[in-house]
């Protein structure tokens, strides 16, 4: 007879196979995976994959978890003070090797947003915490035009930006970068002009 410990265990078991399928699957496909492939790839019937998940949302909040512990610390990394400039160059660098690590969830997050509640939620939310953190560097430097400014530099450091340079323009990561430093530079360059003036 089994123990809990052991029934806990094999839910576990059975937990990270159908979540592990799920993300080769993903990263593999680019899609979201049906139940019918997560069938086909763990060898388990629909039930008890519905047993442990009962939705598609329910396996997407464990991927999310996975991704938090994966690039949590890539995903929050922020340039140290220094001048506006030179955060503004290492704010490129920060948020390429975020999405370089991370792309493959962020597509996968890109196709469940459209109808999964809780990633809409979470990307909704990771949104937010990325623009408080950018006006928190920004302010000092932006003599009260820490919204306008936050708002271009959240638009070019964005991951639609990062996936349009990489996925449409198809330039590599390094010159991705470069791109981007090029632009935020400049938007430095704007908000010293404008702070000299006044």
């Amino acid at each position: 007879m089994r123990t809990n410990r052991q029934k806990a265990q094999q839910k576990s078991a059975i937990r990270d196979t159908i979540r592990d399928a799920a993300l080769c699957l993903a990263a593999s496909d680019r899609v979201i995976p049906t139940l019918q492939r997560l069938v086909q790839e763990t060898g388990l019937t629909e039930a008890q994959i519905e047993a442990h998940f009962p939705s598609m949302d329910d396996l997407a909040i464990e991927i999310r978890k996975v991704a938090e512990d994966l690039f949590g610390d890539l995903e929050n990394a922020m340039p140290a003070n220094g001048s506006l400039i030179s955060m503004m160059e290492e704010l490129a660098v920060l948020r390429a090797r975020y999405y370089e690590a991370a792309a493959d969830f962020k597509h996968l997050g890109d196709a469940g947003g459209r109808f999964l509640p809780s990633v809409a939620t979470s990307q909704a939310i990771r949104a937010a915490r990325y623009r408080a953190r950018l006006t928190e560097m920004l302010e000092p430097h932006c003599l009260g035009k820490t919204t306008d400014v936050v708002a271009q530099v959240e638009l070019i450091t964005s991951w639609d930006s990062w996936r349009h340079l990489r996925g449409v323009q198809r330039l590599t990561a390094d010159q991705a970068v470069d791109l981007l430093k090029s632009v935020l530079t400049t938007v430095a360059s704007q908000v010293n002009q404008h702070a000299l003036a006044e």
